[in-house]
């Protein structure tokens, strides 16, 4: 290590300060530092990779149940269109950081759902995913219960579900190498 200090320059009052000048030599490095560094490297990626899965996923079935519910509200609670912007607009405001709530984008998670709702759609899906037996045993449309009454919800939570479990199984934002 060397330092070198200026001289005190002619016509300068004595007690000011005066640069210091460190120079240091670079520390060794390990053997293992390259390995290591390159690990470290990996396991940053791969976190990143994860982090950008784990949120498709998630925006995925978020998107799913929000179109759902639209779906849902317009068929059984007699919602109008107008419904949808008045949506976009309400989640713009409780969420003002967040993008995705546009009016259009809230048509579009409707759409979704009722594109991708259908048995056809997800017997199509699980062919191509390899997954014959997802959807294997068909429920009706209508249940009867013990008690005698009718369950109208169990083809759409079937569907949900069946969504779920596609989704669980797609490799959401996987890089090609």
């Amino acid at each position: 290590m060397r330092i070198a200090v200026p001289q005190n320059p002619i016509g300068r009052k004595r007690g000011t300060t005066h640069n210091v000048i460190i120079i240091m030599k670079p520390a060794p490095i390990p053997q293992d530092y390259t390995t290591f560094l390159a690990h470290l490297k990996q396991r940053v990626i791969a976190a990143r990779v994860h982090a950008a899965r784990a949120v498709n996923y998630d925006l995925v079935l978020l998107y799913w149940d929000i179109g759902q519910g639209i779906v849902e509200k317009q068929k059984n609670a007699a919602w109008g269109d107008s419904v949808v912007e008045r949506l976009a607009k309400d989640l713009r405001t409780a969420f003002p950081g967040m993008t995705g709530f546009s009016a259009d984008n809230v048509w579009r998670m409707r759409q979704f759902y009722s594109d991708c709702s259908s048995e056809t759609f997800l017997a199509q899906a699980a062919r191509v995913l390899k997954l014959p037996n997802l959807l294997e045993q068909p429920v009706p449309e209508r249940e009867e219960t013990t008690s005698g009454t009718i369950l109208e919800q169990a083809v759409p939570e079937r569907l949900s579900q069946a969504v779920r479990d596609l989704a669980s199984i797609v490799p959401w934002g996987l890089m090609s190498s």
